[in-house]
């Protein structure tokens, strides 16, 4: 099973190598910006499994949220609160306040996956 745990570096350093392959340089982002966002979701994923070292099968599936990240942070529509066009104009319902940030909601998404390598966490 030792072949299939990788230390929390070795993750970042493969989460990020696998996703500027998906994107294929297709961001604006520097090495540094998707250092940081890899370590921020290595470090959640350890946090919230209760571990010290990181599944290999799970690179690929961080990797996968790192680009939505990136993605999401290139999206010029954001805060499009109505579209016009003609005589018929669509207005949507916003909120200038909102409660946490998108890369907490990208990570429910995944948590299901993550259950596979939770560890029952204790008091310490």
């Amino acid at each position: 099973m030792a072949d299939k745990l990788i230390s929390s570096d070795e993750a970042e350093t493969m989460i990020v190598e696998t996703a500027k392959v998906l994107m294929q340089d297709g961001s604006t982002l520097n090495d540094a910006q998707y250092g940081i966002y890899a370590a921020k979701l290595v470090g959640d994923v350890l946090d919230y499994c209760h571990r010290d070292d990181f599944p290999k099968a799970l690179v690929y599936t961080c990797a996968d949220l790192l680009v939505k990240r990136v993605n999401d942070a290139a999206d010029e529509t954001k805060g499009l609160k109505s579209i016009k066009m003609d005589d018929t104009q669509f207005d949507f319902a916003h909120g200038d306040v909102t409660a946490g940030n998108q890369a907490d909601i990208d990570f429910e998404t995944i948590r299901p996956k993550l259950n596979l390598y939770r560890k029952i966490g204790g008091w310490s």
